[in-house]
């Protein structure tokens, strides 16, 4: 999916605004000091795109004078502005679909629903696809951005791979899987529904197959019990003395459908016998406390009474217009109460007393075929100990019908899997096989070996979400220091984007933000490492170099950095871009000269 970042803009609560650029096809570096605001950077994308909690720093310079986040970006040749709100609770947002930056604050203009579905419909996104039933968790832009960040505390994680706050905290090992499954296009969404669907139905066919079980099981106790069944149905008189025992189990079997019909009628109408004295009870106490309500307006009357008065005899206490005018409006209510309260209909202005007479004849009608259908029994010639009987014998032996056997067969034939569902472990296999060539690729390009793993090579591992290193099926997931881990991470990272340029899947936009590579190298002297950092920076190089001239594809990287840009240099790489160095007292996200109360820019303090 073409995607890049092209300004990240925030509105300040003092007027002013602040600009960062960015361009494609670059490693675009931010670098500085530390508690400068760098990793902010990560966060403001994050909570323009729908981010459910707002991560920016509380408390200090950002969270006290931004007023609205932005972020202007160029997605699938078209160039979008969305801005946010700072107030996470007002989801209030702007959106320009030609990328048009306000100079001024931005005014909210979009709610956040139609947003999404602009938003989804770029990222190929159906938002009905539920990644979870159980907690109705739809698919959604923020579970497609795990690819996209390598934030400081997980780039060099030897148990996490991917951001922990997308796979731990917000997505369950299922779910996560379906996204992945979307991600490397080994699924789409329209299989995934077929496979839900599916796994709906085998939870059915379990149940259904169990009641057919129980149904059969039920018809071999009545035929191991069939005398005694039929000697006490005898003694009840529900069936002749002569009849045979397979006689006596069909009548039984035609009572029991007969009273299954009664009880079902007898249902209905007792939900609406409750239902009536339920709605009967509501309007009797709203008449009642409409009563109450009248009585409180006469008190007001009372109280209202000396306005004639003062009416009257106004002039001679005071002569003020404005005086006149409120005496004025009190006299109006006074009149509009004494009406009020005169007519001689003192109920609700719906008719509530009619409403009561109609339901209560309703309840008349409700409780005669209540009765009547208690007397069915005695019509029937089925006596209290009779009808007991046969309910007993449904319930303990669980009895269906045959017709009821029927119903149940041909449900289960009905819910049997769909045939039409692609084959999903060969491509997975295919797939994984593809990415894990990209990861020896790079692998080998950079000249990458770990001490004490010769002849090793990366390889994903799908089901633990794992980079391995591998030799001969043997296998090892620890390699020792943070830096190793690193490399894996760089090296996955990018072989991932690759992976979705050449397949040109579409759900996973085409850029990385990576925060403080140099974390396991930072304020470390050995030259050794440096040469180590500056190999992992190498790589970022290289990956636009891939990106732009072997797939003639566009690809951008941010990179939070510590490092200086006089040092950088000295790499001599051809795709980094410097967006802003931020070294001096007062520099950052937001400069001290941006801010105006003195007395905050005294207490200038950052964070990473």
């Amino acid at each position: 999916m073409k995607f890049y970042i092209k300004h990240i803009v925030l509105w300040l609560k003092n007027g002013k605004k602040r600009t960062l650029n960015f361009e494609k096809n670059k490693v675009n570096i931010i670098t500085g000091k530390q508690s400068t605001g760098k990793s902010t950077i990560v966060e403001i994308i994050d909570y323009c795109f729908f981010a459910s909690t707002k991560n920016m720093p509380e408390g200090e310079i950002i969270d006290e004078n931004v007023e609205w986040y932005g972020i202007n970006f160029n997605i699938n040749e078209k160039i979008y502005t969305i801005a946010r709100h700072e107030n996470i609770k007002l989801k209030k947002y702007y959106f320009d679909e030609k990328g048009a930056i306000p100079t001024q604050k931005p005014s909210a203009n979009y709610p956040e629903e139609n947003l999404k579905n602009i938003i989804d419909k770029e990222f190929s996104i159906d938002a009905n696809f539920i990644l979870s039933k159980e907690e109705k968790k739809r698919i959604s832009v923020k579970h497609f951005m795990i690819f996209n960040t390598q934030k400081r505390d997980i780039l060099s994680n030897k148990d996490d791979l991917f951001d922990n706050t997308y796979e731990k905290k917000d997505l369950l090992v299922k779910e996560f899987n379906k996204v992945f499954y979307l991600a490397l296009g080994i699924a789409t969404i329209e299989n995934l529904i077929k496979k839900d669907f599916n796994e709906e139905n085998k939870t059915k066919l379990k149940k259904l197959k169990t009641k057919l079980e129980n149904s059969n099981h039920s018809t071999l106790n009545i035929d191991e019990n069939l005398t005694k069944f039929c000697e006490e149905a005898k003694q009840l008189e529900l069936i002749n003395l002569i009849n045979s025992d397979n006689e006596c189990i069909h009548q039984l079997e035609q009572l029991i459908e007969g009273l299954d019909k009664v009880w079902k009628e007898d249902e209905v109408l007792f939900k609406q016998q409750a239902s009536l004295n339920l709605k009967i009870r509501q309007f009797e106490n709203y008449e009642n406390q409409y009563k109450k309500y009248k009585k409180l307006l006469e008190k007001d009357l009372d109280s209202l009474k000396p306005i004639n008065y003062l009416k009257e005899n106004f002039s001679e206490l005071l002569d003020d217009e404005t005086i006149d005018e409120i005496i004025n409006n009190l006299q109006n209510e006074l009149k509009l109460i004494k009406n009020y309260i005169q007519e001689e209909d003192i109920s609700a202005p719906i008719d509530l007393k009619e409403k009561i007479t109609i339901f209560k004849k309703q309840l008349q009608d409700v409780n005669k075929e209540i009765t009547k259908s208690t007397l069915k029994f005695k019509v029937d010639g089925l006596t209290q100990a009779q009808t007991f009987f046969l309910g007993k014998l449904k319930e303990k032996f669980n009895l269906y019908t045959s017709k009821e056997k029927e119903e149940i067969q041909s449900n289960i034939d009905e819910l049997q899997p769909s045939s039409d569902i692609e084959s999903d472990e060969i491509d997975e296999n295919q797939k994984i096989s593809i990415l894990n060539d990209l990861m020896v690729q790079i692998y080998k390009k950079e000249n990458i070996e770990f001490e004490g793993y010769k002849d090793y090579q990366p390889s994903f591992d799908f089901k633990k979400k794992a980079v391995l290193l591998e030799k001969n099926q043997k296998i090892v997931t620890n390699i020792g220091s943070s830096s190793n881990h690193l490399f894996l991470h760089l090296i996955f990272f990018n072989a991932l984007h690759r992976f979705f340029l050449k397949q040109n899947l579409p759900h996973v936009p085409s850029f990385l933000i990576i925060d403080q590579l140099d974390s396991p190298y930072y304020s470390n002297e050995d030259t050794n490492e440096k040469g180590v950092f500056f190999k992992a920076l190498r790589i970022l190089d290289n990956q636009i170099e891939y990106c732009t001239n072997e797939l003639k594809e566009d690809f951008q990287i941010i990179l939070l950095e510590h490092i200086e840009w006089k040092e950088l240099q000295k790499g001599q790489f051809k795709h980094y871009h410097l967006v802003e160095e931020w070294r001096k007292e007062g520099d950052g996200l937001i400069p001290k000269e941006l801010i105006e109360d003195v007395a905050i820019t005294q207490k200038y303090s950052l964070f990473d």
